[in-house]
């Protein structure tokens, strides 16, 4: 994902400040497919700004001024461009706790409780989270066309999903384990062993220093 063309997305939708920018990557609806340090965005509206593609004007709110980016003939092409550009498959897909899960068997296998606890804490956000987009598309205030409703029933698709599959992956954690799909080399039990010597030699040199 472009950071230049995501931040000329967030412009095209309204004029924006900088502020402005930082709020729509923490809460609107750019932040809920794609993400931003705010102390990025200043860097990048410079160069965005030096090379033609937004422009700045003063406004005043509540009496004081307040400088706004504008996309230039420029930025709104360069916007429409990128756009018609196939988009990348999303892989990685970036989540922490599928990233725990794959190394779980290795370093935690005896552990499943802790597991289920992260697996129900997921749970709890993401129903927070359809509760939010809920609330959100019948807000009032917020602008929703066609197009971000799109994007709003896929998230909502993705984490009515995710729920059936957390469900099913907590009742199966609370059973017994169960043997790998397959390990040609027998890589599960050489972690085990592995593990078992390293954890025993370090506690061998903790009682030796004790």
């Amino acid at each position: 994902m472009s950071l230049d063309h995501a931040i000329l997305g967030v412009i095209s939708l309204y004029p924006c400040s900088g502020y402005d920018i930082k709020v729509e990557f923490e809460n609107g609806g750019a932040g809920l497919v794609s993400s931003l340090s705010f102390g990025t965005i200043y860097p990048r509206l410079k160069h965005l700004e030096n090379t033609g593609l937004i422009e700045t004007y003063q406004t005043k709110t509540s009496g004081r001024p307040k400088k706004l980016y504008e996309l230039t003939g420029a930025g709104w092409q360069a916007l429409a461009d990128w756009l018609t550009q196939p988009p990348e498959y999303p892989i990685p897909i970036h989540d922490d706790l599928l990233l725990k899960i794959i190394f779980w068997g290795t370093a935690n296998p005896d552990d499943r409780e802790t597991l289920i606890e992260h697996l129900q804490l997921r749970r709890a956000e993401s129903l927070e989270l359809l509760d939010y987009i809920a609330t959100w598309v019948e807000n009032g205030v917020s602008m929703i066309d066609e197009y971000g409703m799109l994007v709003l029933s896929y998230i909502r698709a993705c984490l009515d999903a995710e729920l059936v599959w957390i469900d099913a992956t907590i009742a199966q954690l609370e059973g017994p384990p169960q043997p790998p799909i397959q390990d040609p080399q027998g890589l599960v039990e050489q972690q085990r062993v592995r593990r078992a010597a390293a954890l025993a030699k370090m506690q061998s040199e903790d009682t030796k220093q004790a």
